[in-house]
């Protein structure tokens, strides 16, 4: 009797617990200006990056860095960016480390912008940046 009383209760308990295995992730809605930066008269670029293994602050300054990169594109200066980089192997000890230059020329132009709006992607964390020329 406790038996059939005892999978009675076991057998609806499964079924449930199987059914929330599958549950979809409620999407995210992006902010319009991650996809059109430029609108209304206003001049803009947007700068994202992933998750830094050195903290949000440098995962922002990244994001910081490359809307600015963007906006110096739009505004007719040139870039030119190198990566060097290095790996050591010693036995089983492996060291790499990276450099990164980045050129950009102008002819005596300022670009003056401001960030207008950060969002961060909830799931994925990354960081978006809209900057706004001045």
């Amino acid at each position: 009797m406790y038996k059939l009383l005892f999978f009675s209760l076991l057998i609806p308990t499964l079924f449930t617990a199987c059914q929330n295995k599958y549950i979809h992730p409620i999407p995210v809605e992006e902010p319009h200006w991650i996809v059109q930066p430029s609108f209304d008269g206003k001049i803009g670029a947007v700068g994202s990056a992933q998750e830094h293994f050195k903290g949000k602050s440098a995962q922002r300054r990244l994001a910081i860095s490359r809307a600015l990169d963007e906006l110096s594109q739009q505004s007719g200066v040139e870039i030119h960016s190198t990566i060097k980089r290095s790996e050591k192997r010693d036995g089983i000890h492996t060291n790499s480390s990276a450099e990164i230059y980045t050129l950009q020329n102008s002819s005596n132009e300022t670009i003056q912008a401001h960030i207008q709006e950060v969002w961060t992607n909830p799931r994925t964390k990354e960081i978006y940046v809209w900057l706004v020329a001045d």
